[in-house]
């Protein structure tokens, strides 16, 4: 997946768009993790909407296996496109329909895809996939309020990956979910992904799981990517000034530790989408911030071997 200068906008009326992504670019390696991470109204989800065709883009370009996505969706191009690109969605309460089965939930993508198979074949391979994600196949005609949350998210897992699809995006599955139930689903992913060969981005806030799950970490602050590279020394070794404040939020393992350790929080609040300010968008938040930052928006540029930072200190 190569996306080139994408961004999404929403026209508000009265003249006023907000601006929920601003040209990223961003290559996705074949069966690579890369995990997105940023404060919530960063641009996250709205991205990968946007990569699935939920959002119509409003400019740059989406490349898969070099052929270029369509910026608005056609019924055929959705049919066409699903059976490789398919969607995991954060609220597992929401995004299964209430009154349909499990059955029908799993077997409905087949359906909708035209495959040349048998309802006795459709339900089989529901029922493979229910065992697969770790739930049992008598499952098959309940109904999606009889199941917890952890076990509906296994479910929307089955349901995406049922087609067989080459590249998913998890839209923050863990986020809606019990700290017990988080490590289950985000060992289930990498399960699956080693065994299928997936290509995933993967969105979360919590940075400890996605350097746990993720290949490489793309950091996003208002719409724009601010730095990218490989999971480990984004994690440990955080060059822009919000990735290190983000690092510094994340809450040790220990908890002794973590009540004798000084906090250090970001000062003030994330400008608005719809009056993006000039210059850096980080510098209203940022305790370096110099008249530079103010006046002129920094580059994504690449600083060493694999990381890219967009800030005025590099």
């Amino acid at each position: 997946m190569q996306i080139k200068n994408l961004s999404k906008h929403f026209q508000l009326g009265g003249g006023e768009i907000l601006t929920a992504v601003d040209e990223v670019s961003l290559d996705i390696a074949e069966n690579a993790i890369v995990g997105l991470v940023g404060e919530s109204g960063s641009g996250k989800s709205t991205l990968g909407k946007t990569l699935v065709g939920l959002h119509e883009k409003s400019g740059g370009q989406v490349l898969y296996r070099g052929q270029p996505l369509p910026q608005r969706y056609s019924t055929a191009d959705y049919r066409r496109m699903s059976k490789d690109i398919q969607m995991i969605f954060q609220d597992p309460y929401a995004s299964l329909n209430p009154r349909m089965t499990i059955e029908e939930i799993l077997t409905e993508p087949l359906r909708l895809q035209q495959r040349k198979l048998s309802s006795e074949k459709r339900r089989q391979l529901a029922a493979s996939w229910l065992e697969r994600v770790s739930l049992n196949a008598s499952y098959l005609g309940r109904y999606p309020h009889e199941f917890s949350g952890g076990q509906r998210q296994r479910i929307g897992i089955a349901r995406a990956l049922i087609t067989e699809p080459t590249f998913v995006v998890c839209d923050e599955p863990i986020s809606a979910l019990d700290v017990s139930v988080q490590a289950q689903v985000v060992n289930l992913l990498g399960d699956l992904q080693q065994s299928l060969g997936l290509t995933l981005l993967f969105i979360a806030h919590d940075l400890s799981m996605v350097r746990y799950i993720s290949d490489t970490m793309v950091v996003m602050y208002l719409g724009s990517v601010v730095e990218q590279g490989p999971s480990d020394e984004v994690f440990f070794s955080p060059k822009h000034p919000y990735t290190q404040a983000l690092t510094k939020s994340n809450p040790l393992a220990d908890p002794q530790q973590e009540k004798a350790r000084a906090h250090d929080l970001i000062v003030g609040e994330m400008p608005s989408p719809v009056n993006l300010p000039a210059g850096c968008r980080f510098a209203g938040r940022c305790d370096r911030v110099m008249d530079r930052c103010h006046r002129e928006r920094p580059p994504l540029q690449l600083i060493a071997t694999d990381r890219w930072v967009a800030c005025h200190l590099y």
